[in-house]
């Protein structure tokens, strides 16, 4: 059986010690979990455009990518997607609830400090392991993850 592929963009913002997660609620997986903002890229337009309008849908917020942070390979039963997450800086906009958040189950869009992560389901889970200052120095080096997972249905 041929798998159906998907190339996805993902968005991870640092400010102030804090970082943006939205949650999805439990209808959506069958428990809830937070997520930095991201989805799949549509045809017509590149994975920047992707992570742009990602976040605008889910946060309310405007935002400038500018640095490959690292590269997810997710292999799931019926799935294959890759998702390009980049390191992002707001330009505009405010964190508001969103039509399109709600439409996607997203049922909040907050900054949270690591401490308040440490009970809670990440994804990525690089989120959970690393101090996200290391992400905006010039000495980061872009990884690469793959996630295989045969019972998982992403």
């Amino acid at each position: 059986m041929d798998k159906e592929c998907r190339i996805s963009a993902g968005t991870v913002i640092v400010q102030q010690g804090r970082i943006l997660l939205v949650r999805h609620g439990a209808a959506f997986h069958g428990r809830d979990f937070l997520v930095a903002p991201g989805g799949g890229v549509e045809h017509d337009e590149s994975i920047i455009q992707a992570v742009v309008r990602e976040v605008k849908e889910e946060t309310g917020l405007e935002v400038d990518p500018y640095k490959i942070l690292f590269i997810e390979d997710m292999i799931s039963r019926r799935k294959r997607v890759i998702k390009i997450w980049f390191l992002c800086k707001i330009v505009g906009g405010q964190l508001e609830k969103t039509q399109n958040a709600i439409e996607e189950g997203i049922v909040e869009s907050k900054w949270y400090c690591k401490a308040e992560l440490k009970d809670e389901v990440v994804y990525p889970s690089i989120l959970i392991n690393t101090d996200w200052h290391i992400f905006l120095k010039d000495s980061w080096e872009t990884k690469y993850f793959e996630n295989k997972d045969d019972d998982a249905d992403f």
